[in-house]
């Protein structure tokens, strides 16, 4: 067997998708949000408020559990999830694209808060 065809395999592409897709968020919501919030001349003070849009994954120990117990409509459980916390993601990412940090930081860091939640659970499940 060559070691190429199980990297490239056709089972394997998907997964590099998923794991590409579900690992944007948290480098959008971690450093490059605090660096686009220090080139829209955002308060120090501010800047370091947005470190804590991580700890919704970081806690996602806790919320996890209540999420696994309900199964989405379509797909079964894990697909399903998996599915719907990736449109939520692409959905959250295009939200922070159209605000700005120094007009609308709240709105823009709850969306990001959300975002780290749905991350949280992507990576929970694959």
């Amino acid at each position: 067997m060559n070691i190429a065809s199980v990297y490239f395999g056709r089972r394997v592409a998907p997964l590099l998708a998923l794991g590409f897709a579900s690992g944007l968020p948290l480098a959008l919501t971690g450093g490059t949000l605090q660096a686009w919030a220090t080139v829209e001349n955002v308060s120090l003070q501010e800047i370091g408020f947005l470190t804590l849009v991580g700890s919704a994954y970081t806690l996602k120990f806790l919320w996890a559990p209540l999420v696994d117990r309900y199964v989405p409509p379509l797909l079964g459980r894990r697909r399903g999830w998996m599915a719907l916390t990736q449109v939520l993601l692409a959905a959250g990412l295009i939200l922070m694209g159209l605000l700005s940090p120094a007009n609308a930081l709240g709105p823009l860091a709850m969306i990001a808060v959300s975002s780290g939640f749905f991350f949280g659970y992507t990576r929970h499940r694959i």
